[in-house]
């Protein structure tokens, strides 16, 4: 397996860092339906609706009625492509591995959300801005994550736009609202009970904020004083979600965002993994696997399912030869720093996994013990 980069990498990984935070490209993206089993898009530049495509994962009817997704780029479904001067993925070559256009998602093809809406066979939630996304095509859930977003408000500013995790609680509130309306109050506070709330965020807190050149936060708190921070402002965020009606939480960790081909190509020499990157990781997981068991314990009929996305994905990058034919870590030189065999790397861009690592990982997610997800895995809670 492959780990260094050559310096022709390392000029890409840099142009490439410029395309992935930086570009504001406009384009028009189809709405999509099949035909006779096969891909049709239509152009429709007012909607962002994802194509309506073959799965690939294994469903099984679920008793969970709607599925609700809030987070970063790591789950957004394309609510980035409504707002002006965010960071976008509304561009080729994303999406080209399963939607065969870009979506807005940050990957080749599908994102973990996506696969997790899957497996309880559900159709994709559908971006909150999305201008589809009302009537009966919100009852089974909606997608409010935000590329950039994160814990802090001021997380990702450097975006200039963005749905900070608070304003996407707002456009929860609107929804719920509309369901009411479209099924009444009884009905509707059933679905948002037992609905499934899905939260990825923390990572951006790091990269995208303690991280940057000259940074506040790095200048106000010290490495724990700022993870103590991150930690009492979620705790407060799930109490907000919480009064908001919602007890089933899926809450992923920060993955190893030191292995990331941005950070590793601003601070290693060889290729290898920011150690004091993933120390920052690890020490912000280990403070909030025993946060959710509080919540738990504290708030009366909730779940808070922890996953572990960082050994999940640490587990492909030290074992890539196991997950055959070939996972490669980074080196990943291309003009546009994409891969054309992207199936065979654990990376799409300087940030995102694969679309082939998000089903990997999907599949610890759903079935995997108590090693990667507890109390329960995903399967578990969707039976609950």
């Amino acid at each position: 397996m492959r780990t260094g980069l050559g310096v022709s990498g390392f000029r890409v990984m840099i142009r490439a860092y410029v395309v992935v935070a930086f570009a504001f490209v406009s384009v028009v993206v189809d709405a999509a339906r099949t035909k006779s089993g096969e891909l049709e898009c239509v152009q429709q530049p007012e909607s962002y609706s994802n194509c309506n495509l073959p799965r690939t994962t294994t469903t099984t009817k679920s008793v969970v009625p709607a599925y609700f997704v809030f987070g970063d780029s790591l789950v957004d479904a394309g609510n980035n492509n409504y707002l002006p001067l965010a960071a976008h993925a509304n561009f080729p070559p994303y999406g080209e591995t399963f939607f065969r256009k870009p979506t807005g998602r940050f990957s080749d093809g599908r994102n973990v959300g996506d696969f997790i809406g899957e497996s309880m066979g559900m159709e994709y939630p559908l971006p909150v801005l999305d201008p589809a996304a009302t009537g009966p095509n919100i009852l089974q859930g909606v997608n409010y994550a935000s590329a950039g977003a994160g814990i802090l408000n001021d997380t990702g500013s450097i975006f200039l736009s963005l749905l900070t995790l608070p304003q996407q609680f707002q456009y929860f509130q609107q929804t719920k609202t509309q369901i009411v309306a479209l099924i009444g109050q009884l009905a509707a506070d059933q679905l948002i009970e037992d609905a499934i709330y899905s939260f990825t965020l923390g990572g951006n807190d790091y990269i995208n904020n303690y991280l940057i050149p000259f940074s506040t936060r790095s200048q106000q708190y010290t490495i724990p004083q700022y993870q103590d921070l991150l930690i009492s402002t979620l705790y407060g965020h799930f109490q907000t979600a919480y009064s908001l009606g919602m007890r089933k939480f899926t809450v992923s960790n920060i993955g190893p965002i030191g292995c990331t081909p941005s950070e590793v190509v601003r601070g290693s020499l060889n290729g290898s993994c920011i150690t004091s990157i993933q120390d920052m990781a690890m020490g912000f997981n280990a403070a909030l696997k025993p946060i959710t068991e509080q919540l738990q314990a504290e708030l009366p009929g909730s779940v808070f399912v922890y996953i572990d996305s960082f050994t999940v994905v640490m587990n492909i990058i030290n074992n890539a030869a196991s997950y055959g034919p070939y996972l490669d870590f980074i080196d990943c030189e291309t003009s546009m720093g994409y891969c054309n065999n992207r199936e065979e790397y654990v990376f799409w861009d300087l940030f995102h996994p694969t679309e082939r690592v998000n089903i990997l990982a999907q599949q610890q997610f759903l079935n995997g013990g108590l090693d990667v997800v507890s109390p329960m895995n995903v399967a578990q809670l969707m039976n609950l």
